[in-house]
């Protein structure tokens, strides 16, 4: 991987050094609080495609004649988009597989071809799982496409689109080899992914302590969790940009800044 050119020392936003005090601190305290976040988001996740994915084997074990009076309005628009559902759960489980170790230094700079090869598979998964939640969630939403559903709707439309543009974006900069860029897309496409862990935990947390109903509040979690990870996306992203193309990482930025 390439370095930053020579005399290249472009100051980050205020004029302050990349590593001038009190960042490399408060960079390391936000990593060690990101990872926890990840850690049971990524958990959340993978129990919720657990879960649906042992309902759909149950569910599609034999042939159902009124599927209406066997599931509630909320299961019942996953059996009837199967072909979708297994088309956005299959990919689920490798984005919150792989997710973590493609952002995971030490694995990728021990292991750069396993990286690229991974990443590759990290993005066909969103795609697929892009268009397979916009097949369910947009046209098919929880309470109908009217009144709550529309929320669900519009919710999963944006986000999706904007997980794509993510990983176009992030495919078209590690080509021209910024990458720095390539890294601010792929946190930005993997922490929307994120976002329906976000939102299991702020449905449950909401249904529990304000006696909601689950019809009124899932489309509005979904916005919620969607716009909360985008704001620490991006918070992350701000406090972490290096100068130039971004070849060189943080840490090693903040580690030349306190031997110097």
């Amino acid at each position: 991987m390439s370095d930053l050119t020579a005399g290249e020392t472009t100051p980050s936003e205020g004029g302050m050094d990349f590593s001038a005090a009190p960042m490399p601190a408060l960079r390391r305290g936000m990593e060690v609080v990101g990872w926890g976040l990840v850690a049971l988001l990524v958990f959340t996740g993978l129990s919720a495609i657990f879960g649906r994915t042992g309902f759909m084997i149950g569910a599609l074990s034999e042939p159902i004649a009124n599927p209406e009076e066997v599931f509630n309005a909320f299961d019942i628009r996953y059996y009837t988009n199967a072909m979708a559902t297994i088309l956005h759960l299959g990919p689920g489980f490798f984005v919150m597989v792989l997710g973590p170790l493609q952002f995971m230094r030490g694995v990728r700079k021990k292991y750069i071809k396993a990286h690229r090869i991974s990443g590759r598979i990290f993005v066909l998964c969103g795609i697929i799982g892009a268009f397979s939640g916009i097949a369910i969630g947009v046209f098919d939403p929880f309470m109908g496409v009217g009144d709550q559903g529309f929320n669900e709707s519009m919710a999963t439309a944006f986000f999706s689109l904007f997980i794509l543009l993510s990983l176009v974006m992030a495919l078209v900069r590690i080509k021209q080899r910024n990458f720095g860029q390539h890294r601010e897309w792929m946190i930005r496409a993997f922490a929307l992914m994120l976002a329906i862990a976000t939102e299991r935990l702020m449905l449950t947390a909401l249904m529990a302590t304000t006696g909601i109903e689950i019809a009124v509040l899932f489309g509005t979690t979904f916005w919620m969790a969607g716009v909360s990870n985008m704001a620490a996306a991006e918070l992350w992203i701000s406090f972490t940009r290096t100068p130039g193309n971004g070849a060189r990482h943080w840490k090693d930025l903040d580690a030349k800044a306190a031997r110097a």
